[in-house]
């Protein structure tokens, strides 16, 4: 089957219609995971962060950008986590996205690196992104 550059972007509009919720994740998920095992994971593999001031992002539904392309792809503006208080450090190895309805993991991006949170006023901004690319399966 071969989907063509405007039906992605079609598809894309239709998913990102629902609302979802942008969470962080303090464990590193995919340490020694095959691909095969990355895909089955669920929203039950993830741990949230807790850093104090944290709290997960609504991302409304229809507030996507959407592009045609090779790949297609949806952005959401960009939201911004922030320390509230000095505390322990904790590292936050990427985001998750679950389906607001049923909090279901929808998908996942781990950062380049570890992010450290542990004073106040430290912040890290997340762009939500979601692309589908052009490869078989």
């Amino acid at each position: 089957m071969i989907v063509v550059d405007q039906a992605e972007k079609h598809h894309l509009d239709l998913i990102l219609a629902v609302a979802y919720d942008l969470r962080l994740y303090k464990t590193d998920v995919t340490l020694g995971l095959t691909q095969a095992q990355k895909d089955a994971l669920t929203e039950a593999s993830f741990t949230e962060a807790t850093f104090t001031g944290y709290a997960a992002k609504a991302l409304s539904g229809g507030s996507w950008t959407t592009a045609t392309g090779n790949p297609a792809t949806g952005s959401y503006a960009t939201q911004t986590f922030t320390s509230s208080a000095d505390q322990s450090p904790q590292l936050v190895y990427g985001y998750y996205v679950t389906r607001h309805s049923d909090n279901k993991l929808q998908w996942f991006e781990p950062f380049p690196g570890p992010v450290v949170f542990e004073f106040n006023g430290e912040f890290y901004q997340v762009t939500p992104r979601l692309t589908f690319a052009d490869t078989a399966d």
